[in-house]
């Protein structure tokens, strides 16, 4: 490469593993070329581009600002750090890029890293909500980058005009054909309006669809911002098309007012008024929206539905406006006669007669007022769902169909110890544990085919510092009908961390022996039939060993009841170190336990073999013994043998044959064993 003494191994051993996206360039004229990237620099930009120049690989409206501060850094000569916005699969990413130029004449290089900083919490909030309201809805939504990218569209307007969003984003949404060209600088205009604060309503544009066919809207712009900087311009379109073809149909017909309110009146409200205001006419649409009659209309002046929502000053630039002959549009707040308010997207013409002069005005009104609760509710649900997610203790996410995050609550962060930008894009299963990472995967699997899924869910997270916390939740599936599949999974859960230690500890009450804390009788007639079955399914014997303990009733008559519960809990594990870890050491009470012996021999010269190794490790265990309280016990134990299948099928039954073993083994003398010589069906 270009000699600035740092070879590409250099540099990968420095970076390669690097979190930041790290840019190694040589300044060619007035680009630079790719020399070295790692790998986060080449997840970042989707390609590699070694060998090829910025002005080549990243779209040109990222280009220059990038190539910009570049050679800014070469004038000064010094560090340069600068920050922007991406936009990348309907996802707002900040980031921030520090740049240092490397030598000097002919061989410029510069170093460049790039990181994602976080972006404010509100912007993400709102972006998402008003994304989810707003799509599929009666309104045309679109989402515009402040340098002009289209980054997201409804599914019915990209359906219309043909827009392929992954293409787009290469360049200016003013290079699509559905752009009018007429249209395009008004366009322009309002978002560079909007991005400036201005508040942008009730804005006539076209758009050319895929027939061809130029299509009218109204538009509002608003704009998107993070720490009072603007990144984006949501904008909440309503098609007029059929109204303004009506009204150009109306300029080629001789019949008047009568015509075009034929025309009209499933559009709009129509009020005629003359040069002093005075109302002469209105079409059907007035008197049923209204409630007023016609006979209360005739002569009053628009302000009979005056809401006194709007100052003087609202009405005094209305005036202004008709009165010089200019056509004045806004978004009024009408008042019915019954006091109910509605909102209307207001056009006022003036109209004038043969002599030029204004005789009298038009209006023309599209009540929007189903726009304008939307766009509140919007504002107050963004609001609440803050207030709900910042405060809560209850862990909310939102994941797309395939469960990457896309939203995780404050709670997340705060119990789980992870960063934000370590839990968006991250799979949900990374925070679960043990059985609950099946029972995720499985609800997964079923809400890929069917969203009208069982939505209660307990599932076992682990946190970063690998503690365990139980949560009990809900979750939801929201289905994008224009795609016909599940589009995200929202779910709502509490933490039942304490519930569920309070449960495995009853269970385990429920299952073992208080003193010893051994499996009990009740665990055993659970688990013998699983452990016969397995003995079938491998072709293997099972032997019940039923142990009674030589002369417990002295240690309890000569040290005491304390020391005779310690002796029997000791007693107990020593029988747990003899046996292997899938066998099965239960008390049965008093000094009375049973060992379930598994995976023995069908052979019987090899199965009693096995079974006096077992007993000579329970007799060496004891004879080992153990300290209580400066007393050292060595106990012996009598032991009563049974077999499965041999001399029965049922627990009943081997428990039984094994303690009449017992009883004959400890006829004979102590420390004894008796293996069981009824054969089963006999």
């Amino acid at each position: 490469m270009a000699s600035a003494d740092y070879t590409y191994e250099q540099l990968n051993m420095l970076f390669e593993n690097s979190r930041d996206a790290v840019f190694y360039m040589e300044k060619i004229d007035d680009d630079y070329k790719y020399i070295y990237l790692n790998n986060a620099a080449m997840k970042l930009i989707e390609m590699n581009p070694i060998g090829k120049t910025v002005s080549h690989s990243i779209p040109p409206h990222l280009s220059k600002n990038i190539i910009h501060y570049y050679n800014l850094s070469f004038e000064k000569q010094e560090q340069v750090d600068f920050e922007d916005f991406t936009y990348k699969r309907s996802e707002i990413r900040k980031q921030k890029t520090s740049v240092v130029p490397i030598g000097k004449g002919n061989n410029q290089f510069i170093l460049a890293t790039t990181k994602d900083i976080s972006v404010d919490r509100n912007i993400k909030d709102k972006y998402l909500f008003m994304r989810s309201v707003c799509f599929n809805s009666f309104l045309s939504t679109v989402l515009i980058s402040t340098d002009f990218q289209l980054l997201e569209a409804d599914p019915k307007f990209v359906e219309d005009f043909n827009i392929e969003l992954s293409d787009i984003q290469k360049g200016s949404i003013f290079d699509l054909p559905c752009i009018d060209k007429e249209s395009a600088p008004l366009f322009k205009k309002y978002i560079i309006e909007a991005q400036n604060g201005a508040n942008i309503t009730s804005k006539m544009l076209y758009f050319i669809d895929n027939d061809k066919v130029r299509r009218c809207f109204t538009a509002t712009f608003s704009a998107l911002t993070s720490n009072d900087q603007v990144i984006a311009v949501f904008v909440i379109m309503q098609e007029i098309t059929q109204f303004i073809q009506q009204k150009e149909a109306l300029k080629m017909t001789s019949h008047g007012f009568e015509t075009f309110k034929m025309a009209i009146n499933s559009a709009a409200d129509v009020i005629f008024a003359d040069r002093k205001g005075k109302i002469f006419e209105v079409n059907d649409r007035v008197i049923q929206n209204t409630g007023y009659t016609w006979e209360e209309l005739d002569g009053q002046t628009h302000t009979i539905f005056n809401s006194g929502i709007h100052p003087d000053e609202f009405f005094k630039d209305l005036w202004t406006t008709i009165n010089a002959g200019e056509v004045w549009r806004n978004e009024v707040c009408n008042r019915k006669k019954n006091g109910e308010m509605y909102w209307v997207d207001s056009t006022i013409i003036p109209m004038v007669n043969e002599f030029g002069e204004i005789h009298q005005f038009l209006t023309i009104q599209f009540n929007i007022s189903a726009k304008k609760k939307l766009m509140s509710e919007l504002y107050q649900v963004e609001q609440t769902f803050q207030a709900i997610t910042e405060n809560t203790n209850d862990f909310i996410v939102m994941t797309d169909r395939t469960g990457k995050i896309k939203y995780a609550s404050p709670s997340y962060i705060r119990k789980l110890g992870y960063l934000e930008t370590e839990l968006l894009g991250m799979p949900y299963e990374q925070l679960l544990c043990g059985e609950s990472l099946d029972k995720w995967r499985q609800m997964i699997a079923q809400t890929c085919h069917n969203y009208n899924v069982e939505n209660k869910i307990d599932l076992l997270l682990e946190t970063k510092e690998n503690e365990k916390i139980w949560t009990e939740g809900n979750y939801t599936i929201t289905f994008d009908f224009s795609r016909n599949e599940i589009s995200e999974i929202i779910m709502v859960s509490r933490e039942i961390t304490e519930r569920k230690e309070l449960e495995n500890k009853l269970m385990f009450m429920a299952y073992h022996d208080s003193l010893t804390h051994l499996p009990n009788r009740r665990l055993l007639n659970k688990e013998f039939i699983p452990i016969i079955d397995k003995a079938n399914a491998n072709f293997k014997s099972v032997a019940l060993f039923y142990i009674d303990g030589d002369n417990f009733k002295k240690i309890n008559d000569d040290f005491g009841h304390d020391i005779g519960d310690e002796f029997l809990t000791e007693f107990g594990q020593a029988l747990v170190k003899s046996v292997k870890s899938e066998d099965l050491v239960v008390r049965l009470g008093g000094d009375e336990f049973l060992i379930v012996i598994t995976d023995l021999s069908r052979y019987e010269n090899i199965r009693l073999m096995q079974m006096e190794n077992y007993i000579e490790s329970i007799r060496a265990t004891l004879k080992i013994g153990w300290e209580i309280r400066n007393h050292h016990f060595s106990p012996t134990s009598s032991i009563g043998i049974s077999m499965y299948p041999e001399h029965g099928d049922t627990l009943d039954e081997l428990i039984d044959l094994a303690d009449r073993a017992l009883y004959k083994a400890k006829q004979k003398c102590k420390n004894n064993y008796k293996i069981c010589d009824v054969i089963a069906n006999s």
